[in-house]
């Protein structure tokens, strides 16, 4: 039998977390083993959890998913984050990729692609929402 991937979800919507946690869990996807509802809560959940993948959101209260990520991956380097959000801001997907964060994608995506997004990064690849490059090219930057 496969192991699960065990994941934390970090976004500072309860009922999104819910939501993604029952996809996740329904789909045979992964475990949840931990949710946050900022960046400070969850570095303070690595000091007793370890993950196989990070979803993380940007924009929340007391620590931004940016800042969490870059603080994240320098006491895990190996750490796999996966970025959710609603941004398609150019500044935004940029300093997620520059914090180490392995893949991209847009809340406004379907089920589909976000499951397939999950396993690309627990697989050790990338994966980066289409819709990105339709908003602005990822060859100039």
């Amino acid at each position: 039998m496969k192991k699960k991937a065990k994941i934390i979800i970090v976004d500072d919507y309860p009922l999104f977390r819910e939501g993604i946690k029952l996809l996740i869990e329904m789909e045979g996807i992964g475990e949840v083993i931990a949710e946050a509802e900022n960046g400070q809560v969850f570095l303070d959940l690595l000091t007793e959890h370890t993950p196989d993948l990070v979803i993380m959101d940007i924009e929340m209260p007391v620590m931004n998913g940016i800042e969490a990520t870059i603080k994240a991956k320098a006491i895990r380097p190996d750490l796999k984050i996966l970025t959710l959000t609603i941004s398609n801001e150019k500044e935004n997907y940029l300093s997620m990729i520059k914090a180490g964060a392995m893949g991209y994608v847009l809340k406004t995506s379907g089920k589909h692609e976000f499951e397939e997004a999950i396993k690309a990064v627990i697989a050790g690849n990338s994966y980066f929402s289409p819709e990105l490059y339709l908003q602005f090219s990822i060859s100039d930057t």
